[in-house]
């Protein structure tokens, strides 16, 4: 799955897909961390991650899949991201990579 963020807002692409999980932007870190939270999209830790917020992106990535086992996948992409480390410890947030 793909978080594209502009300015002028968020999509997510490739819904289906869970087994990635990253942040596509052309912002710079400053405009990023507005748009983020414009969007209520998530936080920026530095630069390269950010934090998503989980409810927001599975709301807006439900809406685009219709796969009879995408909510047991989601499930697990999670339990993938918490045995990583990028989960925060009260599920709230996933860290993902910002790509630019």
């Amino acid at each position: 799955m793909i978080v594209q963020l502009t300015s002028a807002g968020v999509a997510v692409q490739d819904a289906d897909d869970l087994g990635r999980l990253h942040l596509r932007t052309d912002l710079d870190a400053d405009g990023l961390r507005a748009a983020l939270l414009k969007t209520g999209t998530g936080a920026l830790v530095d630069a390269d991650n950010a934090l998503l917020d989980v409810a927001v992106l599975r709301s807006r990535a439900a809406l685009l899949t219709d796969a009879p086992d995408w909510a047991d996948r989601w499930a697990g992409m999670l339990a993938y991201a918490e045995r990583k480390g990028w989960l925060s410890a009260d599920g709230r947030s996933v860290q993902v990579h910002v790509e630019r």
